[in-house]
């Protein structure tokens, strides 16, 4: 073989060297939404770029949880613990996004306040309310109870879980 032939399949055999180590590391996930891509063999430094969470639910478990009883005007004005599930309000969005649920809220003919909402999920955070809490409804009304939550900054599939609790 001439001297040339031998450096070409050198150089060839480095270059699919350096090709395959390129691929074999190109792409890494971590556990943070953080890929590192590296330039290449001869790179001492990675590129980081961060790609966003998913989240996405797809169902939601409402526990509403009664807290004490009370009678009025001679009425056992208990309301029922209970869990709905709500296949409704699926959502997909990027990690750390703000997003809402809306649930109606109505009392008997005894009146009911709205103490707290709270999320089970872990990595969801309750931002807010909409109107605020307490909420105090009077007998035989309704509301709508607007909640402002937070996603995760993580990956999530799965049944997100609130609870609400009234008394």
């Amino acid at each position: 073989m001439e001297k040339g032939a031998i450096i070409a399949v050198v150089v060839a055999v480095i270059a699919a060297i350096g090709l395959v180590y390129y691929l074999g590391t190109l792409g890494h996930q971590s556990s943070k939404g953080t890929t590192t891509i590296y330039t290449g063999p001869h790179s001492t430094v990675p590129v980081t770029t961060t790609i966003p969470a998913v989240v996405q639910f797809y169902d939601i478990n409402v526990q509403y949880v009664f807290q004490g009883s009370q009678i009025q005007n001679g009425v056992n004005c208990t309301y029922a613990s209970y869990t709905y599930v709500d296949g409704s309000q699926s959502k997909i969005l990027n990690g750390s996004q703000i997003f809402y649920l809306n649930y109606p809220i109505s009392s008997t003919m005894c009146p009911m306040t709205v103490k707290g909402v709270t999320v089970n999920t872990p990595g969801f955070a309750v931002m807010s309310t909409v109107p605020n809490l307490p909420l105090s409804l009077p007998p035989n009304s309704q509301a709508m109870l607007q909640i402002n939550m937070r996603a995760p900054n993580v990956n999530f599939y799965g049944p997100l879980t609130i609870t609400i609790y009234y008394t």
